[in-house]
C-alpha cells in the first residue's frame, strides 16, 4: 500500500504530461542521473547519449528561491525523452546554489519500485549535501501538475470549512514574532519559503475534530518554547496540507516517518523533521480558522504548511 500511494503521488506531482511514455530501469536511472549537463542556466534544449533534455521558458521550467537568508536558490526542470518516439521517462531537476549543482531524476508513474526507492534516497541524500536543497525541491514538488492523474488540489473546495486550524495556533511573522492565528489580521507579513500577506482570513463555527502531529527535528539543538521531549506538536484538520519532502500532503495522507520541514530555532534555517507520532480524533473546537496568503506557504507552530489551493 505504501508503495501504491507513493506512486500516486508521483502522478500527482509530475510537471509534464507526456501522450508516450516507458518505464525506466535502475541502471537507466543511474545513467541519465550521471550525463554531464553544462549550462543549464543558459540551454532550455539539451541533447546528450541519445537523450533530450527539454526546458519550459518561464516559471514552470525554473524556480528561484532566497529562503530569507540571502542566498540565491534555483533549480532549472527538465522534461526527458529517449528514442526516435521522444518516449518520455521523467523529470531532471538541477538545484543550483553556494556554488554547487545536484541534480535529481524524478521518474514518472512507470518506474519499478527500485527506481523509485533510489529516488527517495537521493532526495534524502541531497539534503546533506546543500543547505536548502530540501525544501526548495520540495516546494517545487508541491506546484507540480500533470495531464494525466488527478490534481491533489481538486476537490480541496468540496468542504471548505475543513481547512482550518484552531485558535490558539501560533503562526509565525515575518519580523520573527509570532501570534495566534485567531488574532492574525489581513496584510499582516508572514514567514514562509516566501514572505507574503494575508490575503484573507476565515472562520468557521461549528464543531470540528483536531489531528495531531507529534513532530521531531532531525538533529538540531533547538531552543524553542514549541518543543517538548525533543517533540513539537500540531494540530488541525484533517486534510490541511503541509509541504513534506515529496511535495504536497494532507495531513490525512501523512504517514508515521513521513518528513516535514521546521524553522530551526537557533539558525532560523529549514530544516528536515520526521512524523513519529500521529493522534486522530484528539479533540472537537468549535472555532477554527484558516489563511490565505499572497505567497501559498506559512509557517504554523514553525511547521511550513500550505494555502489549501
Amino acid at each position: 500500500m505504501k508503495f501504491i500511494f507513493i506512486l500516486y503521488l508521483a502522478a500527482c506531482t509530475s510537471v509534464f504530461a507526456q501522450s508516450n511514455m516507458r518505464a525506466i530501469t535502475l541502471d537507466e536511472y543511474a545513467k541519465v542521473k550521471a550525463l554531464p549537463l553544462k549550462s543549464v542556466e543558459k540551454h532550455t534544449y539539451i541533447r546528450e547519449k541519445g537523450y533530450v533534455f527539454d526546458r519550459p521558458e518561464g516559471a514552470d521550467g525554473l524556480f528561484e528561491f532566497n529562503l530569507n537568508d540571502g542566498i540565491e536558490r534555483k533549480i532549472y526542470l527538465y522534461k526527458i525523452s529517449e528514442g526516435a518516439a521522444m518516449n518520455g521517462i521523467g523529470t531532471l531537476a538541477v538545484f543550483s546554489g553556494q556554488g554547487k549543482q545536484i541534480k535529481l531524476y524524478i521518474p514518472n508513474q512507470l518506474a519499478p519500485k527500485e527506481v523509485w526507492n533510489q529516488y527517495m534516497s537521493d532526495l534524502k541524500v541531497g539534503n546533506t549535501m546543500a543547505n536548502g536543497f530540501a525544501v526548495c525541491v520540495a516546494y517545487m514538488l508541491s506546484q507540480l501538475k500533470t495531464e494525466s492523474a488527478p490534481d491533489s488540489t481538486s476537490t480541496e473546495e468540496k468542504d471548505p470549512n475543513d481547512f482550518c486550524f484552531p485558535a490558539e495556533t501560533f503562526v509565525n511573522l515575518a519580523d520573527g514574532s509570532e501570534k495566534p492565528i485567531s488574532t492574525i489580521l489581513e496584510g499582516e507579513m508572514l514567514s514562509g519559503i516566501f514572505q507574503g500577506k494575508v490575503t484573507r482570513i476565515e472562520t468557521h463555527v461549528g464543531s470540528f475534530q483536531l489531528t495531531r502531529l507529534l513532530i521531531k527535528p532531525h538533529g538540531q539543538a533547538w531552543v524553542s518554547a514549541k518543543v517538548r521531549d525533543g517533540l513539537i506538536a500540531l494540530e488541525a484538520t484533517a486534510t490541511h496540507p503541509l509541504l513534506t519532502l515529496t511535495g504536497r500532503k494532507k495531513i490525512s495522507q501523512l504517514r508515521v516517518g513521513d518528513w516535514v520541514f521546521v524553522r530551526d530555532a537557533v539558525s532560523g534555517r529549514f530544516v528536515t523533521a520526521e512524523i513519529s507520532v500521529i493522534q486522530h480524533a484528539v479533540r472537537n473546537v468549535t472555532h477554527v480558522y484558516n489563511l490565505r496568503t499572497e505567497s501559498g506557504t506559512y509557517e504554523t507552530e514553525s511547521i511550513i504548511a500550505l494555502d489549501k489551493n
